[in-house]
């Protein structure tokens, strides 16, 4: 069972990444949570494409907080423990999305 989890763990970062860059790539700009403010067609399409890139901003955000702004370890702790479930949770839907494919 261990090995399953950290499989989609595994998945589900490297996937959320991999949306990030692809989007940085396509539009100039770095994924981040304002893209869910969006109206219309726009929200239809970054919504799916938060949910899924989640993890992998999360951890971003918490990376430049710790040098730029002296967080408290503990809520850098919480953000962590919240990506790494977030990334689980994503990987087990690629996994289970991936073999009909």
């Amino acid at each position: 069972m261990s090995e399953i989890i950290f499989q989609a763990f595994a998945l589900g970062l490297s996937f959320s990444g991999l949306i990030c860059s692809c989007f940085e790539y396509m539009t100039g700009r770095p994924a981040n949570f304002g893209l869910m403010f969006a109206r219309g067609m726009l929200l239809a399409f970054y919504f799916p494409l938060l949910v899924f890139s989640a993890p992998y901003i999360l951890i971003r955000n918490a990376y430049r907080a710790f040098h730029n702004l002296q967080v408290r370890p503990s809520s850098l702790i919480l953000v962590c423990i919240t990506a790494v479930v977030w990334s689980i949770v994503c990987g087990r839907i690629v996994l289970l999305v991936l073999p009909t494919v």
